[in-house]
């Protein structure tokens, strides 16, 4: 994985959007790389939080973030009572406005 210095920051972008939507196996296979470059500021950490989800739902698990959508709908989501706590966290707006973009009304379990 290369590094913000050596390419910059559209191409590091490049590269995650292209690993966020690659096939399940590749996202999985990948993701330690993206954790490294998350905690060596190459990428941040929403980028981090949207695959993290994203590799949840590919194991049919519950995400932690709430930044995955399946059907129109919100996947089903690890303790709900403090996912905004968790979204704060890494810099990701309330649940509750993310989803109000998507037409979603969000229902705390």
């Amino acid at each position: 994985m290369p590094t913000l210095s050596e390419v910059g920051q559209e191409q590091m972008g490049a590269i995650w959007l292209g690993l966020q939507h690659t096939n399940k196996k590749y996202r999985k296979k990948f993701f330690p790389l993206i954790e490294e470059a998350v905690n060596n500021g190459d990428l941040n950490k929403e980028q981090y939080a949207l695959m993290k989800d994203r590799i949840l739902m590919d194991e049919g698990r519950p995400q932690i973030y709430g930044s995955q959508l399946k059907n129109g709908k919100l996947y089903k989501l690890e303790s709900p009572e403090i996912v905004n706590e968790r979204r704060e966290i890494m810099g990701l707006e309330s649940i509750e406005k993310y989803l109000k973009k998507h037409n979603i009304e969000y229902k705390a379990n």
